[in-house]
């Protein structure tokens, strides 16, 4: 089921000889089966809203709810499973374990929920088959491709059906064709599937597959843009929103589609 997410007046100030506001009165919401990117300037808060939102940082103000429920006010145990089977998690890094296999990788949010073998093997090949993976199965990462690794962190992000994808960077060590590969493969997944995606990114190229992007600068809200028909024309109001932004060189992409 795609989750419905709302990000009401979230606040995060980290403690310290200088205290750092790194999110301030955050407000947006993202509807079922959306695909929304995030994006705006180094330090604008970006990442701390992921980790708020995945539950590995507590907000200092304000409320996230998903699907209705808000997540911080779970237990510890609630919130782990909350964590395993509500949310998908894809991260620059990669994330594989380099000892298992590509299907051992994907298996294992199935195997740390008990899911028995036989449905977890048809899962398993299921989504290989589905993300075009399937004859490296076998492999371990390292024998991987920077976009077969990025597929296989994918495939185990989204084998026990998650009701949030959360990505961070997902193509930020890929190069030009790979990405292009990967992000295709996300926006078909929300088309086709209805998953409602979330995603940080800093490359406007990447942030053109959504279907519309908010900017934040300085931990909070302050644009938005959606797409419509042409990914030419949103690609290049990205490009000019980020210009209005400001940031370091790293934050623009000059790349043409």
């Amino acid at each position: 089921m795609a989750a419905r997410l709302e990000v009401n007046q979230l606040t995060k100030i980290y403690e310290g000889r200088v205290a750092r506001k790194a999110l301030d009165h955050l407000h947006f919401t993202v509807e079922e089966g959306e695909f929304v990117g995030v994006m705006g300037p180094s330090g604008s808060g970006k990442t701390t809203l992921l980790n708020v939102i995945a539950t590995i940082d507590e907000p200092t103000a304000g409320i996230i709810r998903l699907n209705g429920k808000d997540p911080h006010s779970l237990n510890k145990e609630e919130m782990a499973l909350f964590r395993r089977r509500e949310l998908g998690f894809v991260f620059q890094q990669f994330n594989l374990l380099d000892t298992l296999t590509v299907e051992e990788n994907v298996a294992l949010p199935l195997l740390l929920d008990s899911v028995n073998a036989k449905e977890t093997n048809r899962r398993v090949q299921a989504v290989l088959q589905k993300l075009g993976i399937a004859d490296c199965s076998q492999q371990f990462p390292y024998e991987l491709s920077g976009g077969q690794m990025q597929r296989t962190a994918i495939a185990r992000a989204i084998i026990h059906r998650p009701s949030l994808l959360l990505a961070d960077e997902p193509t930020g060590n890929l190069d030009s064709k790979s990405a292009g590969d990967v992000m295709a493969l996300l926006r078909d997944m929300n088309e086709q599937d209805r998953s409602t995606l979330l995603m940080v990114t800093h490359d406007a190229v990447a942030a053109s597959y959504c279907s519309r992007v908010i900017f934040v600068r300085d931990g909070k809200f302050y644009n938005e843009i959606y797409r419509g028909d042409s990914r030419q024309r949103f690609f290049q109001s990205i490009i000019d929103m980020m210009s209005l932004l400001g940031g370091d060189a790293r934050d623009l992409s000059g790349v043409r589609l």
